[in-house]
């Protein structure tokens, strides 16, 4: 059976869906982020203090690898990041996977990220939040689109809404 993984930058609610997706579909649901945090005893936050965003992005691959060869029929929410590097896009590519990408305009992507940007390490100026994802958007957008099999904005749409659309597209993708 198919994962399915939720791609899209940071805030557009790929953990608050794929938790939702999961529980709809009676399947597991893994956080990439999560799990990198639970096998190193420390937050993301962290993590990126010790080691940059190099040594994160090593470990993410790394336990990228080890998800997708381990699981099979689970929603899997990616970090936002987790794009940027071309063995980690192949090893998607690869997978048995629906790739849903998930979008927000900046004014809901600052407003969710308000409340929650200390615990987010590409974020550390709140000041200039909407530059930021602006440029970060710019960077990987290209990347999500080449991946994805559906692309869903949820800037107006409450979680069940989203949920359902993935749900019945997912059904139709796997017939």
């Amino acid at each position: 059976m198919y994962n399915i993984i939720l791609i899209g930058i940071t805030g557009v609610g790929k953990t608050t869906i794929g938790k939702l997706i999961a529980e709809k579909l009676n399947k597991k649901f893994v956080d990439l982020d999560k799990n990198i945090e639970l096998n190193c005893g420390v937050d993301i936050q962290r993590i990126f203090s010790i080691e940059g965003e190099r040594g994160f992005r090593l470990r993410e691959t790394n336990e990228l690898k080890k998800m997708l060869y381990e699981l099979s029929c689970c929603v899997i929410s990616l970090g936002g990041g987790c794009v940027l590097e071309k063995i980690n896009r192949d090893l998607i590519l690869q997978n048995k996977s629906y790739i849903v990408q998930l979008t927000a305009n900046s004014t809901a992507l600052s407003q969710r990220l308000n409340a929650s940007y200390k615990r987010r390490p590409m974020f550390n100026d709140m000041n200039d939040i909407k530059k930021q994802l602006n440029n970060i958007q710019q960077e990987r957008v290209v990347l999500y689109d080449s991946l994805s099999h559906i692309k869903l904005d949820t800037s107006q749409m409450k979680p069940n809404q989203v949920v359902g659309l993935i749900v019945n597209d997912y059904n139709r993708f796997i017939l």
